[in-house]
């Protein structure tokens, strides 16, 4: 039920943004679905905070529930980090909210972790490869 898409909806888990209860209702609430639990806290606060603060300013269009977030027409939330890295590169708003220099450290921080990570063998590459070798 992880989020894949951006888009919002009414009491679906599978929605990005999840509204809980109707208008009037006392305990009406929305669920942001997007955090990771192993993020750093405060750039995800801040992440969400900015980005929010983004969408008031500017007015930002939602679009209609999506009843069936899992398929509905929405650009697709970047699926590895080598992705969402890419999306940062080129994202004003987060650039606007953390400034130049922070975006491009954490960049380059992680374009360190995505080598790392690549230079290590998989098990699946052993298992495949080894026995050519």
């Amino acid at each position: 039920m992880a989020p894949d898409r951006f888009v919002w909806a009414y009491d679906n888990r599978a929605a990005m943004v999840r509204v809980v209860g109707q208008a009037g209702e006392v305990g009406t609430r929305l669920e942001n679905r997007i955090g990771e639990p192993a993020a750093n806290p405060y750039l995800y606060m801040g992440s969400q905070i900015a980005a929010g603060l983004n969408c008031i300013a500017t007015a930002a269009d939602p679009g209609p529930s999506a009843d069936t977030p899992c398929s509905a027409d929405a650009p697709p939330l970047p699926n590895s980090l080598m992705a969402a890295i890419a999306a940062l590169r080129n994202d004003d708003c987060f650039r606007d909210a953390f400034g130049d220099a922070l975006i491009e450290y954490f960049i380059r921080l992680k374009g360190l972790e995505i080598c790392r990570f690549l230079s290590d063998l998989t098990d699946w590459q052993q298992r495949k490869y080894f026995a050519i070798l």
